[in-house]
């Protein structure tokens, strides 16, 4: 899988997530913004479906991923959360739900706020880069990359209890 970004959950406190996301690929494009109003949904099911399914590739390089707690944690999490059933049906590429659960965005998230991008011009676009860039020449530490900082609240606290601090996963998706 080519990884383009790169998503952090750094705190998770009442309703609220803060975390970064990281554009850790030149041909990612773009970062999200403040009107990309389904990263939150967006962050919340990726995470819970990486919990279900042991879908965490952890370990110390820039792409791997990072889970602190056992894979048996995790998925006992994800078997119990309060939105499991509206995840299942998104993930479900046959189910056909009466009620679309990217359509109950507001009911779901009550604020979303994101940073402007940091690290900019990126370290990729300095002058003469690619002409003599190998792999030894991207930096092994994220705060290197381009990232926002992004902030959102659920509705409910039980919504996003599944997003842990110290967590992150690398991605090569990103729906705008």
């Amino acid at each position: 899988m080519t990884v383009l970004y790169r998503i952090s959950i750094d705190e998770n406190a009442d309703a609220t997530v803060r975390g970064r996301f990281h554009m850790i690929n030149p041909d990612a494009g773009i970062l999200p913004e403040e009107d990309d109003d389904l990263l939150p949904l967006e962050i919340m099911i990726d995470a819970w479906q990486r919990m279900k399914h042991g879908s965490f590739f952890v370990g110390d390089g820039l792409g791997h991923d990072s889970l602190p707690m056992t894979f048996e944690q995790a998925a006992a999490i994800a078997d119990g959360h309060v939105l499991r059933d509206a995840f299942e049906k998104e993930l479900d590429d046959e189910a056909e739900p009466d009620e679309y659960f990217f359509d109950r965005i507001d009911e779901i998230i009550e604020s979303f706020e994101v940073s402007e991008m940091l690290n900019t011009p990126a370290f990729w676009e300095a002058s003469g880069f690619w002409e003599a860039a190998t792999d030894e020449d991207f930096p092994e530490d994220i705060d290197a990359y381009p990232y926002i900082d992004f902030t959102f609240t659920a509705c409910d606290a039980r919504y996003v209890a599944h997003l842990t601090p110290g967590t992150h996963w690398a991605t090569a998706q990103y729906c705008d």
